[in-house]
């Protein structure tokens, strides 16, 4: 009788890590890791099509500008690309925004949100204290990574259509 419950038991356990592994791979991160003696890119998920990393090396702030987007378009038409624009959508929601940021390492006092388009925001943080490592969650995708010089930073995000 016994024999008979552990194998019903391992069978129900095996289907649902085969179930468990699909879900799994629909948001699978994608390593990238990209380490400079400024920055580090730990991950990215598979739907991020680039992150870049800028600092200004003049300004004193302390300060970061998180700019989420969509991929540009490569067209040869202007009419083309406004329209192209106009109708770009990310599963249901138009307007990119950060559902989540868990801080690892560091800290901020403020985060601010504005819209810059109809495709694209900008989130400024402020009152930065460096080494800051944040993972980021926008739009069902997430990324890490780790600022290791304090300034003033712009990190831009480019979703996939």
């Amino acid at each position: 009788m016994k024999i008979r419950y552990l194998l019903i038991l391992g069978l129900l356990l095996a289907a649902s890590f085969n179930s468990y592994s699909k879900n799994i791979t629909f948001n699978s991160k994608v390593d990238t890791l990209k380490k400079t003696d400024q920055y580090i890119l730990f991950n990215k998920t598979a739907k991020i099509e680039n992150v870049s990393f800028f600092k200004n090396i003049k300004s004193k702030d302390q300060i970061i500008y998180i700019k989420i987007g969509y991929g540009k378009e490569q067209t040869a038409s202007n009419t083309i690309r406004t329209a192209i624009q106009g109708n770009r959508q990310f599963g249901e929601q138009s307007q990119p925004s950060i559902s989540d940021v868990l801080v690892i390492k560091g800290k901020y006092g403020d985060m601010k949100a504005e819209t810059t388009s109809t495709t694209s925001s900008l989130y400024t943080l402020t009152e930065v204290q460096f080494p800051l490592h944040l993972e980021i969650k926008s739009m069902g995708e997430s990324f890490s990574f780790e600022l290791l010089q304090g300034g003033k930073w712009s990190v831009d995000l480019n979703l996939k259509n």
